[in-house]
């Protein structure tokens, strides 16, 4: 799992620092956005009504080995976790996702272009706590002794892109699956997180 973890570092640290061949195939922008976080085993996608709602930022830098074809390394700051009537669980990561994305081409009679992105990620735990309502008093625990440290996921999205002049806005909706644990008592439980982006590339 280190391994691995390290391999993605390494690999999108040599994205960002690279120097490019051609500065039309590398590209560089921000985004930001919203998104829905849950906290609960791998594979269960129903019963998931203790929703997290937080914001998701991040930088990226990718290169186009074609018209059609990309890899994109991205830095982002995501606030995972859950949330209801009584408890809150409040996880804050910085993931350092590597991505392979598709482009299906320009939709008709306009530049507008469909992608697709798929790809690991590495996150790395900077703040976990839980907040409870006891009696009407609210109680704070620091969850990070709790926790580990780094987490090993998967991301699956789909989005568009659209030129404005020589750069590009690009809106993406995605699917984050951790499959590593959170917590070091509960094997069962991942972070899963519907995240909605807003972007500009330069």
């Amino acid at each position: 799992m280190k391994k691995l973890q390290v391999s993605l570092v390494a690999l999108a640290l040599l994205m960002a620092f690279a120097v490019p061949a051609s500065a039309q195939k590398f590209h560089y922008g921000i985004k930001a956005g919203l998104n829905g976080a849950v906290q609960s085993g791998v594979a269960e996608y129903y019963n998931n009504s203790n929703i997290r709602y937080g914001l998701t930022a991040g930088l990226i830098g990718n290169y186009h080995f074609n018209d059609n074809m990309m890899l994109q390394a991205e830095v982002d700051y995501d606030q995972k976790g859950s949330h209801s009537e009584n408890i809150n669980t409040n996880y804050d990561y910085l993931s350092v996702p590597v991505l392979f994305d598709y482009s299906f081409g320009h939709t008709y009679h306009t530049k507008l272009s469909i992608h697709l992105n798929a790809g690991p990620y590495v996150a790395f735990l900077t703040n976990a706590k839980k907040t409870e309502k006891i009696a009407g008093v609210e109680h704070t625990t620091n969850l990070m002794d709790a926790s580990h440290k780094a987490e090993v996921g998967a991301l699956f999205g789909v989005g568009f892109r659209q030129p404005v002049g020589k750069h590009f806005l690009f809106w993406d909706v995605r699917l984050t699956v951790g499959l590593s644990h959170f917590d070091k008592s509960d094997s069962q439980s991942r972070n899963k997180m519907i995240g909605v982006t807003m972007g500009y590339e330069l």
